[in-house]
C-alpha cells in the first residue's frame, strides 16, 4: 500500500488554469398578485404572446399548481378565478414591459383578442 501511494505522489500532474465562463445575469422579478379576472385559453395565449414579444420567461404559481409560457394548457389548468392569489415570476431583460402586459391580463383590463 505504501508503494502505491508513493507512485501516485511522484507523478507529474498537469494543473490546468481555470477558465472563466462569462455569466450574464438574467433579470428576474417576482410578484404576489390577486387575480381580478379569469385565466382561460384566450388569456393564456395572450400571456404566451407577451412572453414571445418581450423575450421573457413567464411562470405563474397558484397553490400547488405551476404554469409557464411554454405551455398554454399549464396556464389554463391553474384554474385562476377572480379573487385567487398567485405568484408571477418573469425572467428577462424586458421584464418590466412583460409585467405591465401580464398584470393587465390577470387584472381583466385588456381585451385578450388583440
Amino acid at each position: 500500500m505504501r508503494h502505491a501511494y508513493k507512485s501516485l505522489k511522484n507523478r507529474n500532474h498537469k494543473v490546468l488554469p481555470l477558465v472563466e465562463v462569462p455569466t450574464e445575469k438574467i433579470k428576474e422579478v417576482s410578484f404576489i398578485m390577486v387575480a381580478k379576472g379569469v385565466l382561460g385559453f384566450r388569456e393564456s395565449a395572450h400571456i404566451v404572446k407577451v412572453a414571445e414579444k418581450t423575450d421573457c420567461s413567464i411562470s405563474i404559481a397558484s397553490g400547488k399548481k405551476f404554469g409557464t409560457n411554454k405551455s398554454i394548457l399549464s396556464l389554463v389548468n391553474l384554474g385562476i378565478l377572480p379573487g385567487k392569489s398567485l405568484v408571477l415570476n418573469i425572467k428577462g431583460e424586458r421584464n418590466e414591459e412583460a409585467f405591465r402586459e401580464v398584470s393587465k391580463i390577470i387584472g381583466g383590463e385588456t381585451d385578450s383578442n388583440s
